[in-house]
């Protein structure tokens, strides 16, 4: 890898300056989406994007408003929020010239994701979920609200935040987006406002997950019903919520024989 295969930038799109990384300088362009109170340094970082081949991707790594280095404004948490944060999402790759391409997102990222790739139509070719979920069930509503104070987190759970936020805005953000949660839970039977545009997804999707992660949903309640023959599954056995992190060798390899197989569809 060069210097020249990772920058990192801002573009106008809309009403925000959005921050972004770009890695890599091939022909399949890949937008990465990042996780709740994340950003693309966090949940996207170079340790992991470096398995891929400059040669054969270009991937951008977005900072949504009010995450990471599309700041100022703070980021205001509310249940459509994932639904705005798509239209800079396409926003961005259209700016930048990169259609179509693949969205792709982790977590609260991935329900980002199935908003880009339903509002996109023909500039989304395929569509990547990392440990995502499109809906939360009654013991997933629970274990948000056990999770709403960050002050009581082990310090290994706070720290990956902390070397990207202040503790203020940790403790504030995630305490909003608990709060989202609980009224998804409350008021909309469970399904975020991405379950009800699921539907509209029509490109090869690849859904990844970690055996061992206790926090997203099962495909085959929230992903594999509608999107039936388009979806494909992975599963790390020892992954945890972060599995792609955890063994981005793994990932980048499972990434790019889907983007190989699904070239024809």
């Amino acid at each position: 890898m060069t210097q020249t295969d990772y920058i990192e930038s801002h573009e106008q799109i809309k009403d925000t300056q959005i921050g972004y990384c770009r890695y890599g300088h091939g022909p399949n362009y890949i937008l990465a989406i990042c996780g709740a109170v994340g950003c693309y340094k966090k949940d996207w970082p170079l340790k992991v994007l470096s398995h891929f081949p400059p040669d054969l991707v270009t991937i951008i790594g977005i900072d949504p408003p009010g995450y990471g280095t599309s700041r100022p404004p703070e980021r205001k948490q509310e249940v459509q929020r994932c639904m705005k944060d798509s239209e800079y999402c396409l926003g961005l790759m259209e700016t930048l010239n990169l259609e179509p391409f693949t969205v792709m997102g982790w977590s609260e990222g991935a329900r980002t994701t199935v908003h880009v790739a339903a509002k996109g139509k023909e500039k989304v070719n395929r569509m990547i979920v990392l440990a995502g979920a499109t809906k939360v069930n009654h013991l997933g509503a629970m274990a948000f609200k056990g999770m709403r104070e960050t002050n009581h987190w082990l310090p290994a759970g706070r720290q990956p935040y902390l070397d990207h936020y202040p503790e203020a805005f940790l403790r504030t953000q995630w305490a909003a987006l608990c709060d989202v949660v609980d009224q998804v839970h409350t008021f909309m039977g469970g399904r975020f406002p991405c379950d009800l545009v699921l539907p509209q997804v029509k490109c090869p999707t690849l859904i990844m997950n970690g055996g061992m992660d206790r926090f997203c949903g099962d495909p085959n309640v929230c992903f594999i019903p509608v999107l039936k023959s388009l979806a494909k599954v992975e599963i790390h056995a020892q992954g945890n919520h972060d599995f792609y992190q955890k063994y981005p060798k793994w990932f980048s390899a499972k990434v790019l024989e889907f983007l190989k197989t699904s070239e024809q569809k």
